[in-house]
């Protein structure tokens, strides 16, 4: 039976929608996925890498995802958005395959079979019987570019209307079409699902809107069918303070830059819809705390210490070259678990997960250096269980072999 390949914003079986695909290869304008690509999953809370494919077609170094194929979570992704190029199991697109000079003549094939598809359908397809007078799209972006892909959004219109939809695996909206130049004056977008992310603080999850005011922005006859504009959710973001610096490099010393360290007082935009108000994320050496958490300066109070301590712990594992956003998808599926820990003599800080090692790092902090268990964050540990398992570690922070699985 043929399966079609997969692209971005398909569904999947939870009812979920694959995030991310190829910056190269693409079907139609839109991005192949492969395996590795990111796909959300209400039913397990959470964004989860395909982790299956077909390995003799390989785009970017990367078997290409399937209908059927699977994430780690179990579930599976769906294809829905595109029917033109497929893998047949008698042959096709899918008979090339191997390593080395394979792998080439599979990618070659693979593109060669994604514009001959395209060729075919684009000659086949009926043109519309009238086009629209007046239209435009709209393309969702965090602060620094990345697509929105998937959210819910309301437009509002100058006249008082108003259109919702839902946009695709780009974060472009479908197009606004009207009879006559409409100005657009605000964007509301609200996460299609919610879901808790890594490092939460107990408390109840509280889905997040963002409202986004629009300038210029209107229905127009210039390049009907395809003009996109841009539309960023801005927020704040600010450098640490001179108590934050000085509280994390008791712990880290001089092996974080803390110049290049931002903290961001809203939720990290590609987890949009999957981190809660009371849920701080660090993917990529830069902190993300929704508003209902966020300080002007954390290190003013114990309990905003504790939790500032264990996202600086994911600033020093990105900073020091350790993949935070891509192990992280894995280590916080666990749930709670992901966070406990037994110190067991002879062990040391790199036998430990990421996670496990943010609340080490963080427990050490609170309660031997500043004496408080109230309101560590794993408290398993006593002062000298935790001055034991951190002892290469505060020997040499530096040291990549502290990170996870790196032990000497």
């Amino acid at each position: 039976m043929a399966k079609n390949w997969i692209v971005q914003g398909d569904p999947t079986s939870s009812g979920g929608r694959v995030l991310t695909g190829s910056p190269f290869t693409d079907i139609d304008g839109v991005p192949v996925a492969r395996v590795t690509d990111q796909a959300t999953c209400p039913q397990h809370k959470g964004a989860f890498p395909i982790i299956d494919g077909d390995a003799t077609l390989i785009v970017d170094g990367q078997p290409v995802a399937l209908h059927g194929s699977t994430l780690a979570c179990g579930c599976k992704v769906l294809s829905a958005k595109q029917m033109r190029v497929f893998v047949d199991p008698g042959g096709g697109v899918g008979s090339g395959g191997g390593a080395g000079a394979g792998r080439a003549a599979a990618a070659t094939a693979a593109g060669a079979a994604i514009a001959a598809a395209t060729r075919f359908a684009s000659a086949n397809e009926p043109e519309a019987d009238e086009a629209a007078e007046f239209d435009e799209a709209l393309r969702f972006c965090s602060e620094s570019g990345e697509p929105l892909a998937g959210v819910r959004y309301t437009l509002h219109f100058a006249d008082g209307s108003t259109c919702s939809g839902i946009a695709d695996g780009s974060g472009v909206s479908e197009r606004i079409c009207t009879g006559e130049c409409t100005e657009i004056v605000r964007a509301e977008l609200t996460p299609a699902s919610e879901s808790e992310a890594c490092c939460a603080l107990e408390g109840a999850f509280d889905q997040d809107q963002v409202e986004i005011e629009l300038e210029g922005v209107q229905t127009n006859p210039v390049d009907v069918g395809h003009s996109v504009v841009e539309v960023r959710a801005k927020g704040h973001k600010r450098d640490l303070t001179p108590g934050e610096v000085e509280i994390a490099h008791r712990v880290f010393g001089d092996s974080v830059d803390y110049s290049t360290v931002k903290i961001h007082n809203h939720g990290y935009w590609m987890f949009f819809g999957f981190q809660d108000k009371h849920t701080a994320v660090t993917p990529n050496g830069q902190m993300y705390y929704p508003k209902p958490i966020y300080q002007d300066d954390f290190s003013l109070l114990p309990e905003d210490q504790a939790l500032f301590i264990h996202e600086m712990a994911h600033v020093w594992q990105h900073q020091l070259g350790y993949a935070v956003r891509w192990n992280g998808l894995f280590v916080s599926s666990q749930g709670p678990a992901a966070y406990e820990y037994d110190i067991v003599p002879g062990t040391t800080l790199s036998d430990y997960n990421m996670e496990q090692q943010g609340d080490i790092i963080s427990d050490y902090y609170m309660i031997v250096l500043l004496g408080d268990r109230v309101y560590a964050r794993g408290s398993r540990g006593t002062p000298e269980q935790l001055q034991a398992v951190l002892s290469e570690f505060l020997l040499d922070p530096s040291s990549r072999s502290n990170l996870p699985g790196r032990r000497r």
